[in-house]
């Protein structure tokens, strides 16, 4: 006996479930007169079209199962339209031999945690759809996709299958985590939770970045006589481009930056994680502006126009290996690529559908991380992008040769906004202007809203420089 209990709705995959099981029933013809479904389906919105037309398309599928693959002495599917009582709910859920949830989305979805907890004897087996949240802490559940017709009949006749002692091992497991966790339990663990932030605010608060005033680094600004600016270019002084060609800076980047580079005092870095060719393209013409590429891997002095790699004779046959798993990932995600750079490959998801993009990222980066664990090279999460290069590529190791061409500043100003800057603002004193962009978790000691807020500093910067040469 098989069990479905479902709302008469169109996420609930009643259709999906019927027409799986239709294909059950004829690609293995031994099951003939050995199984049965029942389908309670509860109405539900019934004044709305498209409910109305999920009603009439179930009993036509209905009528069509039993129809043409039942017998006079079998009908292979009950469907029962109506809200039923507890105690008969309860009956069947200690009658089923499985119970077939088969949710397109659910928030959670109690059914599967209800036929578990009618199984105390571990008895039964659960087929859970993996688009149900359940899922997420129901591991000895038969996952399927609802939407594969062919492997959720594959799946259900496994079910029909399994071996006694396999169904007990998956049910006492189940039965044992719902009766644990159940409301009571839930409710001590919140409450325990809020606690716990409240008391981890209070210890933390004087260590929380402060919300940049603009006037008191334009204070500091003009009293130093030695300064240094490290800048961040995507998502720090612009929002971030879908591909990485429509990034070229606006006017009033390069009029900015040239503003700042221009003086005597200042020595201004642009760091990014774009190739030093986009850098040369886009920032070469301006005088005294010095150019990080790749996120440290090279330097371009300011009075230089050659690149120099931040570590000499570095290996680039490992990209052979990386390239093909992230190829493998682009064909699983519409709407992402692969951007190869002279260090390092990039996988781009910005144009991706966003839950997925993340959920590929994680098992991309937890692949890569196994792999890679023997190497020097490791995979970092940035902004809608898994990236891979060698670890001693980054900003904060570049730190220590920018310092030495131009020492003892006694103003430092660095501003990002992700991981990569993270390792910046650790090498940097307590005295410097650490600044991150947007919200989230960071070592810099200054937070601002946006790249439009931190432009608005920067232009203050520059113009009491200005103001400074007219007097």
């Amino acid at each position: 006996m098989l069990l479905a209990v479902d709302r008469l709705d169109y996420t609930k995959g009643v259709l999906e479930r019927l027409r799986a099981y239709a294909h059950l029933l004829r690609s293995s013809p031994e099951l003939k007169e050995k199984v049965i479904l029942i389908q309670i389906a509860v109405p539900t919105r019934e004044g709305i079209d498209a409910y109305q037309d999920l009603r009439t398309e179930v009993n036509r599928l209905v009528g069509e199962i039993n129809g043409k693959l039942g017998t006079p002495e079998w009908t292979p599917l009950v469907y029962i339209n109506r809200s039923i009582e507890r105690t008969e709910l309860v009956g069947l859920y200690k009658l089923a031999d499985v119970c077939w949830v088969g949710s397109l989305r659910d928030g959670m979805n109690l059914v599967a945690k209800e036929y578990v907890a009618c199984k105390p004897e571990g008895d039964g087996v659960l087929v859970l759809s993996e688009f149900a949240g359940a899922a997420a802490e129901m591991g000895e559940a038969l996952l399927i996709n609802p939407f594969d017709e062919e492997r959720t009949a594959a799946t259900i006749e496994r079910a029909l299958a399994l071996d006694e002692q396999e169904r007990r091992l998956r049910m006492t497991a189940l039965h044992h985590r719902v009766v644990r966790n159940n409301v009571f339990r839930w409710g001590e663990r919140f409450v325990a939770a809020l606690q716990e932030a409240v008391a981890e605010r209070g210890r933390f608060i004087d260590t929380q970045p402060q919300r940049l005033r603009p006037a008191e680094v334009r204070d500091a600004y003009a009293r130093a006589r030695r300064r240094w600016l490290f800048l961040d270019y995507d998502g720090t002084l612009v929002p971030f481009a879908k591909r990485p060609q429509q990034a070229a800076p606006p006017t009033v980047i390069l009029d900015l930056l040239s503003d700042l580079a221009s003086e005597p005092q200042n020595c201004v870095v642009l760091m990014s994680g774009r190739s030093a060719e986009n850098l040369d393209r886009w920032f070469g013409t301006i005088r005294g502006l010095w150019l990080v590429a790749e996120h440290g891997a090279e330097l371009k002095n300011s009075s230089t126009s050659i690149w120099e790699p931040l570590r000499s004779q570095v290996a680039a046959d490992w990209k052979s290996t990386v390239l093909p798993i992230l190829e493998h990932f682009v064909d699983r995600t519409p709407g992402s690529f692969v951007e190869e750079k002279k260090y390092a490959l990039v996988w781009h998801y910005r144009a991706a559908e966003p839950e997925f993009g993340e959920w590929l990222a994680n098992e991309l980066v937890s692949m890569l991380e196994a792999m890679l664990a023997e190497t020097e090279l490791r995979a970092f999460r940035g902004e809608k992008i898994v990236e891979v290069k060698p670890v001693w590529a980054n900003k904060g190791e570049m730190l220590g040769r920018l310092l030495a061409a131009y020492p003892d500043p006694d103003f430092i100003f660095a501003a990002g906004d992700d991981r990569t800057d993270e390792d910046l603002f650790e090498r940097l004193q307590d005295n410097a202007w650490t600044v991150h962009i947007g919200p989230g978790p960071t070592r810099a000691s200054y937070v601002v809203a946006d790249f439009e807020g931190l432009r608005r500093v920067l232009k203050l910067l520059a113009e009491s420089g200005r103001l400074r040469k007219a007097s």
